[in-house]
């Protein structure tokens, strides 16, 4: 083949190339105007009205026992509504819908305060508060037996996202839910024409806790399973800290049955 003939089918293909490409790409956007655009606009315009409503009424919505991976969360209130579909604070264009965001917070009062122990520790525990976009901060303690010891100052407010977002290339809907409880991460992708009143209706019932089967029969046997194993790695830390804790304070305590270490150690001075 000569190289004038070569060019000539290496200049064909591209063309076929950019011809199938353009063809893709009128074939994705009229499945978005036909097919997509009208199921996102009735999903904003459900939930705009719902956060709405939610904000208006100020129910009180009660979330008991947050986390069991950390029930020094203890019992939250739900609140705080709120919508975009920028990503940020703001409302795009109607008919350009790609991502409708829902936020919404699970607040108790004050603080709580969780020590860890070992490097490896610390810095899981600083890599998962990170990525829930918990409000935290830490302060080192003394060194226990060699090793790294630190206390993390958690926020009793745990921020709850929700997000309808179009997967342009493959023409769906995916749903995203993060947070809503004990950390929880939910992903599914639906049909455009799966997004419809009855869905919306389920997911604010599972919103509003009113029922969760919606995410528990969806949910992957992976991510129960990274559940089991994130409950089990902060029991054994926990119960090990524990112990070191009750050991050292044996060790330094005055015992009822050797009264001789008790008046070797010095006595607190009583007020007045």
């Amino acid at each position: 083949m000569g190289i004038l003939e070569q060019l000539r089918t290496e200049a064909a293909k591209k063309q076929q190339d950019q011809f199938s490409q353009k063809e893709l790409d009128q074939q994705l956007a009229a499945n978005y105007r036909r097919d997509i655009l009208p199921r996102m606009q009735q999903a904003f315009r459900f939930m705009k009205e719902l956060v709405d409503h939610l904000n208006f009424l100020e129910h009180a919505i009660e979330v008991e026992n947050y986390s069991d991976l950390y029930p020094q969360f203890g019992r939250l209130k739900q609140t705080n509504y709120k919508i975009n579909t920028d990503g940020i604070m703001g409302f795009t264009d109607i008919n350009k819908l790609m991502q409708i965001n829902v936020s919404y917070s699970c607040v108790g009062e004050g603080e709580f305060y969780l020590p860890r122990e070992g490097k490896g520790a610390i810095e899981r525990e600083i890599s998962f508060l990170h990525e829930k976009k918990l409000n935290f901060d830490w302060k080192p303690l003394p060194m226990r037996e060699g090793r790294v010891c630190t206390q993390f100052r958690i926020q009793r407010s745990v921020p709850v996202f929700l997000r309808f977002e179009v997967d342009y290339q493959q023409s769906k809907i995916k749903l995203q839910i993060r947070n809503h409880f004990n950390f929880d991460v939910f992903d599914k992708v639906f049909l455009p024409e799966e997004i419809n009143y009855e869905l919306l209706d389920e997911v604010t019932r599972f919103m509003l806790r009113k029922d969760h089967d919606f995410i528990r029969l969806s949910i992957s046997s992976e991510h129960l399973q990274d559940i089991r194993q994130r409950l089990e790695q902060h029991k054994r830390e926990q119960d090990a800290l524990q112990r070191r804790i009750q050991q050292e304070d044996s060790e330094f305590k005055p015992r009822e049955d050797k009264p001789w270490l008790a008046r070797l150690l010095p006595s607190k001075k009583r007020d007045g």
